[in-house]
């Protein structure tokens, strides 16, 4: 058998060079051009210029209320938080828009640290458990921050889709979470609330709505894709 490798192949008549030429310059002309993404340095100032400014001005529509209920050291200890999760957040997101990126922090790990931390950091924040009133007062905040982080999405799906996706679902989940963390933001800036379970309950609910939407769509689109 082994020698019956050795058999030389019939050799044949190199491909016309011109046909060659032909044939790719047919391919090139039928192909759209590619335009490369920005480098990731300047993907993350965008993120976390529209991060702000979306935040910023959807409180301002609605109210700069928390300011007036949180003392100076609330306020550096919750706002750095959350810009501290919204860098991981926008970064990780971008680290799977490219094929062959080194993923700085699992998802798995970023989403569950997201939760918890600030989680703990409203319970040593607030020391209010009260539940009086308490789906009066909530369902208004996880309204305000599922619409926010609908309208983040919306507004930074054209930038996002530019990317190419090697695990849709993954990466959508952590797109919609960083899009539920900007309703984050917004109730960071608007709500006065100062009680620990509203926040667990409804602000982050509102953060988990929109990464369970984010989840459902990229299993969506993935499934899609295999089934092409």
């Amino acid at each position: 058998m082994n020698d019956d490798l050795k058999f030389p192949l019939p050799e044949s008549d190199p491909p016309d060079a011109s046909l060659m030429a032909k044939i790719s310059n047919q391919l090139a002309q039928s192909l759209p051009a590619v335009r490369p993404l920005p480098s990731n340095a300047v993907l993350l100032a965008i993120s976390l210029g529209a991060f702000a400014v979306v935040s910023f001005a959807l409180a301002a529509a609605v109210g700069f209320k928390a300011f007036a209920s949180l003392s100076a050291a609330e306020m550096a200890a919750y706002y750095t938080t959350v810009a501290v999760f919204a860098v991981l957040f926008a970064r990780a997101v971008i680290e799977r828009m490219i094929p062959g990126e080194k993923h700085f922090i699992p998802p798995s790990i970023l989403s569950v640290a997201a939760f918890v931390v600030l989680g703990v950091l409203m319970a040593l924040l607030f020391s209010n458990y009260d539940t009086t009133r308490f789906v009066a007062t909530g369902i208004p905040c996880i309204r305000l921050g599922v619409v926010s982080a609908l309208i983040s999405g919306l507004l930074g799906w054209r930038l996002f889709r530019k990317g190419y996706f090697v695990q849709p679902r993954e990466t959508i989940l952590l797109y919609g979470l960083f899009a539920g963390f900007l309703g984050i933001a917004v109730l960071a800036l608007h709500c006065p609330v100062r009680n620990s379970l509203h926040f667990i309950v409804w602000h982050l609910g509102a953060m988990l709505l929109a990464g369970l939407a984010g989840l459902f769509l990229g299993r969506f689109l993935e499934n899609r894709a295999n089934a092409d």
